[in-house]
């Protein structure tokens, strides 16, 4: 008995690959030209998405690398000198950025 080696799955193509595909197409056929303020609204929707996603990596890039700053500081040997009040002082802006960093990809999605 063989067994099937799987195909790897394809890459999904980008919104704006899609997009430019899509416009491409419509260029070939003149009879599509009423589909044009759709591609027009989608160009603005692809956008106003790259935009927001770089917004949102840039957040959760800070906020990563704030994070692992404070992982750094709370394994020095002096932990023990860092009393409750001080360590939410440092956690809780870091849980509130990332609350709001979540509301706006549930915004997007």
């Amino acid at each position: 008995m063989t067994s099937a080696i799987p195909f790897p799955p394809l890459p999904i193509p980008s919104l704006s690959t899609l997009l430019m595909h899509l416009k491409s197409l419509r260029q070939q056929d003149a009879s599509l030209q009423s589909i044009d303020p759709l591609l027009r609204q989608l160009d603005e929707y692809s956008r106003h998405f790259d935009h927001s996603a770089h917004l949102i990596y840039l957040e959760l890039s800070q906020v990563s690398h704030a994070l692992s700053a404070l992982v750094a500081m709370l394994d020095q040997p002096n932990l023990d000198t860092l009393e409750c009040e001080q360590l939410y002082c440092l956690l809780e802006p870091f849980a509130r950025r990332l609350q709001q960093t979540t509301m706006q990809m549930q915004e997007l999605a």
